[in-house]
């Protein structure tokens, strides 16, 4: 048996391990289909095989003395090749593909080159040294994996590309990938390199080379990759340092803790915005941490979603790095994430090990003392809903958040606002010193010196002694998602209805239309319905959307998309000239109130439709329903309408004094409604400079208390209104503009 085995460099066993790898994968969630995940990870196991098998084939051969056979060889690597691939289509052929052809892209592209890799690595390591090959060959692997590490570490990106494994597209997970032209040239450059070693090592194994001048050619092939990783990768886009990225992020602003890099299309006005806000941001986490960084902060700012995940890696999330003591985030998306991502920068500070983070990489204690920071979530108070998920039954094992990696188990927004909700609690219970010792050394125990059952328990009391005025609606709203570890094909669906809408937008409604129906024949997608309804919309079809809609309506019960699925039929029973079905949808959302966003809109068209405007409203342009808001505000307010107003005001890009020209009359806070219309009135004053108007609105704002979760936003408000009242003309005064 022993013979056989080793006649075959032991093969069988190298396949026995591959196969029980992959038979593994199918029980884990998103590696279970033909994917990015599944390629990847086999990546990274047949390089490492690839590799010590290239060693032992070499050394049998050395031993008998026998020629190198290429097709000995690439028969045994073609093995190791094509059984994951087919155990994942096999699989796929019962249980189903998310898609065959996105499958053999990735796995042609990442997987598949892979044991090229693997092989050169052990070829050079067996004709550059004669003892411990197989120690040196694992040594230098797992250099080669610490180079992303160390990427990650010293670099902005929160991508990676590798040659054992190809691509990793980020620790924030965006579920939109696909095989792109840039992953497919990074392989070719793989492919080029590692096969010409390959080559030279082997095509004279039989030839007696001195040993001298193999080891001259494996030192000439790590200067050959060291000048590729630091010239060639970030020109061609596979590394971003810090010096391309303030190369691409050229304008540069420096205030009092904040250096700032900014893209060159963003107004000065917006980076005024912004720069002010940085400043009574961090005051307000220097008051909560009682501690600031000894540095100033680095603060990188995108054009948008778009230039940020091509340059960075993460799209759709904005970032903080506490162990470089810098943020990225979007011009676009700043408002609500920056508060969060600056707190990031200050947990360094007690943070531990070289990242500075929690200990044990926690994910709870990290995200949860940021957010426990922040305080606000969606315009909400973080304990105010993480009471309204208690008493919900959306509850989580907090026991076990805190003492694991379950936080990626749930819905993100569970995770969030539990952890912190509780961090803050603790805090407020317990003082911030405690908590940076549990942050520091993850031993709630020692640190908060009491029991973590206990604390949980009196949590969860304080969570139920809240007062609550919402529904069951609101909470399902927030937390009726699915995690992303039980989501269908997450990465196929993604990149396919993102390039549906990328088609749509193009007029190609069509292959947009193939697409949308492909993606529903595989899973339930909100994207989808609503793409699919646009595109019949478009047909003239009202009929076939509104089908649309009623059919799968059902299938998104008790999910946060059942309202807005219902908001867009009541739009088109408006269409189609159906008023009181309209009505009744439109009246539902505004007693159940998932959201106030859902809340004013279905009250601003229940009063249109009092008015008979509300076919117009829907079906005209955005100058058309701002105008039609303008009417129906002229004597009395409707303050349902005023945020949209002022959305659509700024979409037309209105001059500030034209659009408070429409409010000549005194305002009156009686309700939740004209409060929240009020503050998001102070809050355009605000963006516009006009700080006296905007105090003055947001005092206003405050008259309504009976709301107690409303009354914590309007008052933060207007404390950072009265701050900027204050200072703000110092502050930029003090900041130091590029064009300055």
């Amino acid at each position: 048996m022993l013979k056989t085995l080793k006649r075959n460099n032991f093969l069988i066993i190298y396949l026995i391990i591959v196969g029980v790898f992959n038979l593994i994968l199918l029980t884990l969630p998103l590696t279970n289909v033909f994917g990015y995940e599944f390629s990847a990870l086999n990546a990274t196991l047949l390089s490492f095989l690839s590799g010590l098998f290239t060693i032992s084939f070499l050394n049998s051969l050395l031993k008998k003395n026998q020629k190198f056979s290429i097709e000995n060889y690439l028969s045994a690597l073609r093995w190791m090749i094509f059984l994951p691939f087919a155990i994942s289509v096999i699989n796929s052929m019962i249980f189903g593909f998310c898609s065959f052809t996105d499958g053999l892209f990735f796995y042609l592209v990442i997987t598949f080159p892979s044991v090229v890799v693997g092989g050169a690595i052990g070829s050079a390591i067996f004709f550059s040294l004669k003892k411990s090959r197989t120690l040196s060959f694992v040594i230098l692997y797992v250099l080669i994996l610490f180079i992303s590490v160390s990427e990650i570490y010293f670099n902005p990106q929160v991508y990676l590309y590798n040659p054992l494994f190809a691509y990793f597209p980020g620790t924030i997970y965006d579920e939109g990938l696909s095989v792109d032209s840039k992953l497919i040239l990074y392989r070719l450059f793989n492919l080029i390199f590692f096969s010409t070693i390959i080559y030279y090592c082997t095509s004279r194994a039989v030839q007696g080379i001195t040993l001298g001048r193999k080891k001259s050619f494996l030192f000439f092939s790590i200067i050959v990759a060291g000048i590729f990783y630091f010239i060639v990768s970030p020109l061609c886009g596979f590394t971003t340092t810090e010096s391309s990225l303030a190369k691409k992020l050229s304008y540069q602003v420096e205030s009092k803790h904040f250096i700032l890099h900014a893209d060159i299309r963003i107004e000065k006005d917006v980076l005024e915005q912004i720069v002010l806000n940085q400043e009574y941001y961090y005051l307000q986490n220097s008051i909560f941490f009682k501690d600031e960084p000894s540095n100033r902060i680095k603060s990188y700012i995108f054009f948008d979603s778009e230039q940020k995940k091509k340059l960075f890696g993460a799209g759709a999330a904005d970032v903080a790095k506490p162990w470089l003591n810098s943020i990225y985030v979007s011009a676009d998306t700043w408002e609500s994430t920056l508060k969060h991502e600056i707190a990031h920068c200050f947990t360094a500070g007690f943070g531990t090990g070289i990242f500075k983070l929690a200990s044990g990489f926690n994910p709870s204690l990290i995200e949860g003392v940021a957010e426990a920071a922040d305080g606000i979530y969606d315009e909400n108070s973080i304990h105010y809903l993480a009471s309204l998920a208690y008493k919900n039954n959306y509850r989580i094992n907090l026991n076990s958040l805190f003492n694991s990696f379950s936080f990626f188990g749930s819905v993100s927004s569970l995770s969030y606002i539990y952890s912190g909700s509780f961090i803050k609690y603790l805090v407020n219970i317990y003082g911030i010193h405690k908590v940076k010792n549990y942050y520091a050394n993850g031993d709630f125990n020692k640190s908060i010196s009491s029991n973590l059952d206990s604390v949980i328990i009196n949590y969860e009391l304080f969570l139920d002694t809240l007062s609550d005025s919402s529904t069951n609606d609101k909470a399902i709203y927030y937390f009726g998602r699915k995690p992303l570890i039980s989501k269908v094909c997450p990465r196929y669906i993604a990149s396919s209805i993102e390039r549906a809408w990328n088609y749509y937008s193009s007029k190609q409604n069509i292959e947009a239309e193939i697409i949308f129906e492909n993606v529903l024949s595989k899973t339930e997608s909100y994207g989808a319905i609503i793409g699919l309804a646009k595109i019949y919309e478009d047909q003239d079809s009202l009929w076939k959307a509104i089908k649309l809609l009623q059919t799968n309506i059902i299938s998104f019960d008790r999910t946060s998309y059942e309202y807005n699925l219902k908001f867009q039929l009541a739009d088109l029973y408006v269409k189609d000239n159906e008023y009181e079905k309209s009505r009744e949808l439109y009246s539902y959302l505004a007693d159940v109130k998932p959201n106030r966003r859902l809340e004013l809109v279905s009250k601003v068209r229940l009063s249109l439709l009092k008015n008979d405007l509300l076919k117009k409203y829907v079906t005209g342009s955005d100058y058309d329903k701002y105008q039609i808001l303008k009417e129906i505000n002229l004597k009395d307010y409707n303050y349902a309408s005023i945020p949209l107003m002022i959305d659509l005001s700024e979409s037309l890009k209105e001059d500030y004094e034209f659009f408070l020209s429409n409010f000549k009359n005194n305002f009156e806070v009686k309700d939740e409604i004209s409060s929240y219309a009020v503050y998001k009135l102070s809050q355009y004053m605000l963006q516009n400079q006009d700080y006296p108007r905007a105090k003055k609105m947001a005092g206003i704002s405050l008259r309504y208390k009976n709301n107690p979760d409303l009354l914590i936003i309007t008052q933060n408000n207007f404390n950072k209104i009265d701050w900027f009242t204050r200072y703000a003309e110092t502050v930029l005064h003090l900041t130091k503009f590029q064009s300055d």
